[in-house]
């Protein structure tokens, strides 16, 4: 490869284990604050020692990357997957940004997480913005590929649309591409895995697009034979607009002004058995789709389906389905994680804007319906067929929201008016400061076990929320890492960025922060023999011990993913026992 990433130093000599000004790692939960009845605000980085702010966590290790060149962060770090297995404990971090490859993390010990290898990119592109994913026995790695916008450095016209990469990591900190795939449309958003519990060779690759003209928001890709003979197949693709005529985007006019929101997917994840897709789209809420075809191999159109009706279609909506409607107003349905073992769905809702996006809980079921019979008080019994006042409902065709969760942060009265001036001026109360304003609050990935789950907060860490009772989820735990004073590639959702800095060649080296980088807690928490691990965009590689509620359902060995079923364990999800 020609260029900058040519020239640039191999991880050995770009990424130090950090000098003691970055790096601090407390054996104890570090200073707290002086009460601890719920949700935490986040204090700012002002407030925050230097080894984070913390609540039934301890930091036992962590990494921010350092860059020798500029001596900071790199910055504009990606998604996060890890394989645990006789071969060691080695974590991949993807990359926001085209101008740096992804990092293989050794991890063999906690305390000291180390750079040992890259995940190479391709000019332009950059890999596991949000999504990296891997197979451990089958020694796969699967990333989604976006296209960046630095100045010079566009990629070649036969990679424009690639979207996929696929990866042999048969030498874990040696990562080699084995296929890059054309996805039709440069606008990669989400990837998630679904491996066949009857064949476990057989993988599928799905993913959702930022923006499709075509009206396509999913496609699936069949992996099987990858690495080894890896010639990936297009297996089927959906989309509301396709199916059911919904536009991608849809104008609503009110008193004052007008909206435009998007309909299109942004996230998803397979069911256990590969027949239905839970679907988040994002102003158009939560759905499911038949996915049957796929996961029974059988024959079938894989042309997006385009009327309601639409047998012997790979893809389709489910007869009856009625999707549950997004719960915010300036939130999208961003993600959605099943509960394992439960007939719930998490929903993470991204918001941009005050008050940004908590969690929903919603009811699905599993193909259970209940009728609220009559109780004959008499004979203690219920007697069937004699219905209730409530009626009849099918769990999973008519989903409901039972329970919400969000941080202090998205109180919408205290969210600033028009007129409003931060700091607040004489007379004006009530609204947030510059602490909160600074960057957006919202969700973004989440990760469930039975009664507890993680969840990376954008400018507000992470969070360990008991959902025991689904109706009533609170937090029992929280981390807030320290932030760096500077990064080298700056990333917009985390703070004010200047014009990309070129070199004599005109090729870019770095983009400076206009104001100091703020927390940008994104990727999907995971475990790695019972530490939590995350990405923070800005700051680097977290390992957590956390010691709050229902501590003992993170596995003490392996790993556990979100949303990628059978990857880790055939018949699990996150992770064996859980399903």
């Amino acid at each position: 490869m020609s260029g900058l990433l040519a020239r640039t130093p191999r991880w050995g000599r770009l990424f130090s284990l950090v000098p003691l000004t970055l790096l601090v790692v407390s054996a104890c939960s570090g200073d707290q604050p002086a009460a601890y009845t719920g949700a935490q605000s986040y204090p700012g980085t002002e407030k925050t020692p230097a080894g984070g702010l913390m609540k039934n966590f301890e930091l036992v290790g962590t990494n921010p990357f350092v860059d020798s060149k500029f001596n900071l962060p790199r910055g504009n770090n990606g998604g996060i997957t890890a394989i645990v297995d006789a071969k060691g404990a080695y974590v991949y971090i993807g990359t926001d940004s085209s101008m740096q490859p992804g990092l293989v993390v050794d991890l063999k010990d906690p305390k000291k997480p180390a750079v040992v290898g890259e995940v190479p990119t391709i000019k332009g592109k950059s890999i596991g913005r949000e999504s990296i994913e891997a197979v451990g026995d089958l020694n796969l790695l699967v990333v989604s590929v976006n296209t960046d916008e630095y100045p010079n450095w566009e990629s070649p016209a036969a990679d424009k649309n690639v979207g996929l990469m696929v990866y042999d990591i048969s030498e874990r900190t040696k990562p080699t591409i084995v296929a890059k795939v054309d996805v039709f449309n440069g606008s990669t958003h989400y990837m998630t895995l679904w491996r066949d519990p009857k064949k476990p060779d057989r993988v599928m690759a799905s993913i959702s697009y930022s923006g499709s003209p075509e009206g396509v928001d999913i496609r699936v890709w069949d992996l099987s034979g990858c690495p080894k003979s890896c010639s990936p197949k297009l297996a089927g693709e959906w989309g509301l607009r396709a199916q059911l005529g919904i536009p991608q985007n849809v104008t609503t006019q009110y008193e004052g002004g007008t909206r435009v929101d998007s309909t299109t997917t942004h996230d998803h994840t397979w069911s256990l058995d590969g027949t239905r897709i839970h679907m988040a789209q994002t102003r158009y809420g939560y759905l499911q789709i038949d996915s049957s075809n796929i996961a029974n191999g059988t024959s079938c159109n894989v042309k997006a389906a385009t009327n309601a009706n639409a047998f012997g279609s790979c893809l389709s909506v489910i007869p009856g389905f009625q999707p549950l409607p997004d719960a915010f107003q300036i939130a999208s349905t961003h993600g959605v994680v099943k509960i394992p073992g439960r007939p719930y769905v998490m929903l993470a809702h991204e918001g941009y804007q005050c008050p940004y996006g908590g969690i929903t809980m919603a009811f699905v079921g599993d193909q259970n319906s209940f009728n609220f019979n009559t109780y004959d008080m008499a004979n203690k019994v219920f007697v069937p067929g004699q219905g209730g006042s409530v009626g009849a409902f099918r769990a999973d065709l008519q989903p409901r929201t039972v329970g919400t969760f969000f941080i202090p942060e998205q109180q919408p009265d205290r969210c600033p008016k028009p007129s409003d001036q931060i700091p607040a001026t004489t007379g004006q109360t009530g609204i947030y400061g510059l602490d909160v304003m600074a960057n957006a609050k919202s969700v973004h990935d989440i990760i469930a076990f039975p009664n507890i789950a993680f969840a990376t907060w954008y400018g507000a860490g992470l969070r360990a929320i008991d959902i025991s009772n689904p109706l009533q989820p609170y937090e029992v735990g929280f981390f807030f890492p320290k932030a760096a004073p500077e990064v080298r590639w700056c990333n917009s959702q985390g703070g004010a960025c200047g014009d990309v800095e070129v070199d004599a060649e005109g090729l870019p080296v770095r983009q400076k922060n206009l104001t100091p980088p703020q927390l940008l807690a994104k990727s999907y928490p995971i475990t790695v023999n019972g530490y939590v691990v995350f990405s923070d965009n800005n700051f680097g590689m977290y390992v957590l011990k956390y010691k709050g509620p229902h501590a003992s359902e993170i596995p003490a060995q392996g790993q556990c993913i979100a949303k990628q079923p059978n990857t880790v364990a055939v018949g699990f999800e996150p992770c064996a026992p859980y399903k």
